[in-house]
C-alpha cells in the first residue's frame, strides 16, 4: 500500500506542479473549482492521486489566446491518496521530499494553435529541484468572466528523481511514466 501513496504522490507532483508564470494583466486561479490529479501505475495498476493546494496565475487574452502565460505553484506535502499513512509516505525523501522541496512549479510561457481548438502549452516544470521544459495539449474555455483550461502532462518521475532508487527504481513495481490531469479555472473579473 505504501508503494501505491508513493508512486501516486510522486507522479502527482509532476504533473501538476505549476503550469504558468504570473504577469500583470493575470487572473488568479480558483482552487475550489479547479483539480490537479496524478496518476501512476504500480503493479500496472492504476494509482491515482490530487494535490489538495495549489495556486497561480493565468494571464489569458481571447482575442490572442496563443499569448497566454501562467504560473502554478503546487505544495507537494498535500498529494493525497486517500489514506493518511500514504500521504505521509509520498512526502519522504525517496518520493517528493517536502521538507526539502516543499513547492513544485510549472510556468507556461506560450501556448500554440493545435487541432480541433486546442493548443499546446510550452514552459517548464520544477520539482525536487530539477527543472525541465515540458509541451502538452490544453484546451480553454470560458464560462462569463472566468475561463478554464483543461490539459493532461505526461512526465518521466526518473527525470525528477521521484522514487528513483532502491526498489522504486523498479519499473514493474512502480512505472516511470506519470499522467497528470488538470483543470485549472481563473477568477472571472
Amino acid at each position: 500500500m505504501q508503494f501505491k501513496s508513493t508512486l501516486a504522490a510522486a507522479g502527482l507532483a509532476f504533473c501538476l506542479a505549476s503550469l504558468f508564470p504570473s504577469a500583470a494583466n493575470a487572473a488568479p486561479i480558483d482552487p475550489k473549482q479547479s483539480q490537479i490529479k496524478a496518476t501512476f501505475k504500480q503493479f500496472n495498476v492504476p494509482v491515482a492521486g490530487e494535490f489538495r493546494k495549489f495556486s497561480g496565475n493565468i494571464e489569458f487574452n481571447a482575442t490572442k489566446p496563443e499569448l497566454t502565460k501562467a504560473s502554478v505553484t503546487v505544495q507537494t506535502d498535500s498529494y493525497d491518496l486517500g489514506d493518511p499513512l500514504y500521504n505521509k509516505e509520498v512526502a519522504k525523501p525517496d518520493w517528493f521530499d517536502s521538507k526539502k522541496h516543499p513547492n513544485s512549479s510549472l510556468t507556461i510561457t506560450s501556448v500554440k494553435p493545435a487541432t480541433g481548438g486546442a493548443y499546446t502549452a510550452v514552459g517548464e516544470l520544477t520539482l525536487r529541484g530539477v527543472k525541465k521544459g515540458l509541451q502538452f495539449p490544453v484546451k480553454i474555455s470560458s464560462k462569463g468572466n472566468a475561463h478554464v483550461f483543461t490539459g493532461q502532462a505526461r512526465v518521466k518521475r526518473f527525470d525528477f528523481g521521484v522514487g528513483a532508487d532502491g526498489d522504486w527504481g523498479d519499473e514493474t513495481l512502480v512505472a516511470n511514466e506519470v499522467v497528470i490531469d488538470f483543470k485549472l479555472t481563473t477568477v472571472g473579473k
